[in-house]
C-alpha cells in the first residue's frame, strides 16, 4: 500500500489489513502471527510463545530432486501416531535457478 492509500485508509482498514498481511507472511514461512491489543494480550501470546518454543522439532532434508530450475517445490510434512501434535510448516519452496 503507497503513501496514497495510507492517507485514506482508517486506523481499522490498516489493523485489518496489517493483521492479514502478517498472518499471511506467518503462513508462508511455517511460523505464526501473534495478534495482541493491550498489554495483557501481549503477555499472553508471548506465555504462549514460550511454551510453544519448548516444545518445536526443526526438521530438515535434502531434496531427491538437483534440478536447478527454479521451480517451487512443495514440501508436505506429516505426523503419524502421535497424540495432541501439530505441524506448522511451509507450503514448499523454491528450487536454486542457474
Amino acid at each position: 500500500m503507497g503513501q496514497f492509500e495510507r492517507r485514506w485508509t482508517s486506523a481499522a482498514d490498516f489493523t485489518n489489513l496489517a493483521r492479514k498481511e502478517m498472518g499471511e507472511l506467518a503462513r508462508g514461512s511455517g511460523g505464526k502471527a501473534f495478534t495482541a491489543g493491550n498489554q495483557q494480550e501481549a503477555q499472553a501470546a508471548f506465555a504462549q510463545l514460550a511454551n510453544e518454543i519448548g516444545t518445536q522439532y526443526s526438521l530438515g532434508y535434502y531434496p531427491a530432486n538437483k534440478t536447478r530450475d527454479g521451480r517451487f517445490r512443495q514440501i508436505k510434512v506429516e505426523m503419524r501416531e502421535v497424540k495432541d501434535a501439530s505441524v506448522r510448516a511451509r507450503e514448499g519452496y523454491y528450487a536454486p535457478k542457474q
